[in-house]
Order: structure tokens, then sequence, then C-alpha cells
């Protein structure tokens, strides 16, 4: 079995997410990713292409199609978030030592500055690691604002229930199967994924592989700006959960109750990488820099 290309790649889906797609492989591509697999659902005339056409240009990210990509008479539902990481990982598995599934509202890094592959190698007895995301509210921020997600959303969660749930970064020839989109099931030992710490990952009574027994985000974390701004929020709410194809059902109390609680506690961590993210758009815009 040859060495893979790369040290780390990401996989994700997106639909109708063009404002923000370059701003999120940028950042990636600044902590370390150095692949993107990225699958279009169907977005319509958003931007989408332009916005990601010089890291098709240049290889870093690959674009699939779905469910274009699909032989012939494959039928797939609505629920297509699994079924791309399942792609990812049967067309791109050997590609990678590790592949990182996350979304586009999310964004992957270490509070510690140091690059994700620098990050991940003490990790390599593991078949894949759990990170804990940092759940980011609307920031007071009504409708879209005009800045980057990194520095338009400061405000987080700090509750537990909020922040103990994964996401998974995989050694993808380990991997086995999976049920969600933010665990898999791997082969071989050790055969549980572990937590930044060194601490597994296990399905305990009440406590299911998609969470942690504790929150811990000071080596690796996950910022996910579940909300962006109060009208996105609402608008999102209309559209079906893209990794099971249900609906969503919140009442208005419940929407009124999570942005209250999702922006209890300040964090700017992520803005370290600002001035370097901002060179970067820049490059690729072909523009020169603003002055901050």
């Amino acid at each position: 079995m040859s060495d893979p290309r790369f040290y780390l790649s990401a996989c994700a889906v997106y639909r109708n997410e063009g404002p923000y797609l370059r701003e999120w492989v940028a950042f990636h591509k600044l902590v370390g990713v150095e692949r993107f697999y990225l699958y279009n659902n169907r977005s319509e005339d958003d931007g989408h292409r332009e916005a990601l056409a010089p890291y098709i240009e240049d290889g870093t990210v690959v674009l699939h199609e779905w469910p274009d990509c699909l032989p012939p008479r494959v039928v797939t539902g609505e629920a297509t978030q699994t079924a791309t990481y399942q792609h990812c990982l049967q067309n791109h598995g050997e590609d990678s030592r590790w592949i990182a599934f996350i979304d586009l509202d999310e964004f992957l890094f270490s509070p510690t500055g140091r690059a994700l592959p620098d990050m991940l190698s003490e990790y390599e007895r593991w078949p894949g690691v759990g990170v804990n995301w940092a759940m980011f509210g609307p920031s007071g921020h009504i409708t879209r604002p005009e800045g980057l997600v990194t520095e338009s959303y400061v405000r987080r969660s700090n509750r537990k229930g909020h922040n103990e749930k994964i996401k998974s970064i995989v050694d993808p020839r380990r991997v086995r199967n999976f049920c969600l989109a933010h665990f898999f099931v791997y082969h071989g030992e050790p055969h549980l994924a572990v937590d930044e710490n060194h601490r597994p990952i296990d399905a305990r009574p009440g406590s299911p592989l998609s969470i942690t027994d504790e929150v811990s985000f000071e080596k690796l974390r996950v910022n996910h700006y579940t909300t962006k701004s109060e009208e996105e929020f609402r608008r999102k709410q209309l559209r079906v959960r893209v990794d099971n194809g249900l609906p969503r059902e919140w009442t208005e109390n419940q929407i009124r109750r999570l942005l209250t609680v999702l922006d209890e506690v300040e964090d700017r961590t992520i803005q370290m990488y600002l001035p370097a993210l901002r060179e970067e758009l820049a490059r690729v815009d072909g523009r020169a820099v603003a002055p901050a």
C-alpha cells in the first residue's frame, strides 16, 4: 500500500454557500489542510463556482456535483451528508493520512496556533480524533454583516450541553462504517477514537459516540457558527437537515432561547489568524491587502 499524497484533507457538502466558500477554504488552507473534497448539493446561482475557481484551478479543491457524480441507477434521498462522506472515503480515502469531515459553518483549528498536521502527529496510533464544538451565536447581528465570519461572530455558548458534540478527523484506511456525520466506526486496535486529551470516546450508557464526557478544546477545536445572523438562522430552519433529511421543528420560544444561550460569552481566539487570512484572500482576489 503506497503512502498517501496528503497528510490532511477536508471533506464537506454544501448547498447555497457561495458567499462563505472562499473564506472557509482559505482559512483551512492556512491551518494546514492540503486538499479539499467538496460536494455541491444542487446549489443555486449563488456564486459558488466563482468563489472556488482559483482553488479548483490550482488543484487545492476537488469539486463533485452531487448526486451527478454517482454511477447510473444509484438513488439517494435528502440525507446527503453521510452519503457524500461514504463517497469521499471510497474514492479519496487512499490519498490522505487524515480526513476531517466538517461543514461549511465549522472552522477547525488549534487554539495553540500550531498547524493542524503538527498537532495531529501525536494522535497517529488512534483511528480518529473527536474534536469538540465551540457553538457560536449571532453576536447581536440581525442581518448578515459585511465582515468575514471569523471576525463578525465573537460570542458563543459556555454550556457543556452545547459544546460536548464532536466532529471527526479520521484515518480513512481504518474506517469501517459510520452512523451519523459526527462519528465513525473503525477497524483494528485501538478501535475507538479519542478526544484531544487522548481519552477514548466510547458508547457507555448515556454517552453516545457523538459526544464527549468532558468538553475540552484547548488543543483542537471546531468553531461552529451554527446560526450566523438571526435572519440567516431563521431561513435555515425552513430547510430539511442535510444529515438525515428530516424537517426542522422549532417554536419561536425555542429559537429565542437558543439565540440567547449561544451569545453567552465572548471568544475571539480564532482571530489570531485574521491578518494571514486577509492576506490569503487578497492574494486569491488579486488585490492588495486593505489597511487594517
